[in-house]
């Protein structure tokens, strides 16, 4: 695997801005068109946006090497092959697609995803309709995510010592850009940071950092990114 900060080149600024603008669907293209080009290849890649500073970047793990030159994009790439074991703790962030999946209610097999956000509302919302007695937004927000997030690690190899969840966001984006298409995307993501305990190092590797967390991971969702306490 490859770990890569792909960052803006400043000389080709209004270039960057000017495909940056297109939207998510444009943004997940401008990624994928970074590694090698295989038309029978399946998407093998998690990236996300970051917007902390004066100008986005982005981290990408791609079992692929990026090798496309791009002006306006600065890429500096590394191997990524983190030797992890039972024990170790680490500092973690990430922002996911966290859904919850459960049957529909017409007596098929059909099943349904929710929003595990819209999920805990619709729990008080049954529990105490005046919603002036819930909890504070946070707090809900902060209930769904640790739930969500301490399933993920009971079968992927890790628990959850200390969390922080902010920053629940809803997207939608046509994929040709025009708002009269049908084929629309359309998800919520929850930012989460705080320490987490390797339980099993394999899954752990396998499918939480390499293969990602939660839906919509080609569309910037899903990477785990982790560092040694």
């Amino acid at each position: 695997m490859f770990l890569s900060k792909i960052e803006i080149n400043r000389a080709r600024l209004s270039e960057a801005v000017h495909h940056l603008r297109r939207g998510e669907y444009h943004e997940h293209q401008i990624i994928w068109k970074l590694l090698p080009r295989d038309p029978e290849q399946q998407r093998d890649f998690l990236y996300r946006r970051e917007d902390g500073g004066d100008l986005p970047f982005y981290y990408l793990l791609s079992a692929r090497e990026p090798e496309r030159v791009v002006d306006y994009l600065h890429i500096s790439t590394q191997p990524y092959a983190p030797q992890l074991q039972r024990g170790d703790r680490l500092y973690f962030s990430l922002r996911a697609n966290a859904v919850i999946s459960r049957k529909a209610d017409d007596g098929s097999q059909r099943r349904i995803r929710r929003d595990i956000v819209e999920a805990r509302v619709d729990q008080y919302r049954t529990r105490e309709p005046d919603s002036s007695r819930w909890p504070p937004k946070a707090a809900i927000h902060h209930e769904a995510g640790e739930s969500w997030l301490k399933r993920q690690g009971e079968v992927r190899g890790f628990q959850v010592d200390s969390l922080f969840v902010q920053n629940h966001r809803y997207h939608q984006f046509y994929k040709s850009g025009n708002p009269q298409d049908t084929n629309q995307r359309q998800f919520t993501t929850l930012d989460f940071s705080g320490s987490l305990t390797v339980t099993d190092a394999g899954p752990f590797i396998a499918r939480a950092l390499f293969s990602g967390l939660g839906r919509a991971r080609a569309y910037g969702c899903g990477l785990l990114l982790v560092r040694r306490v």
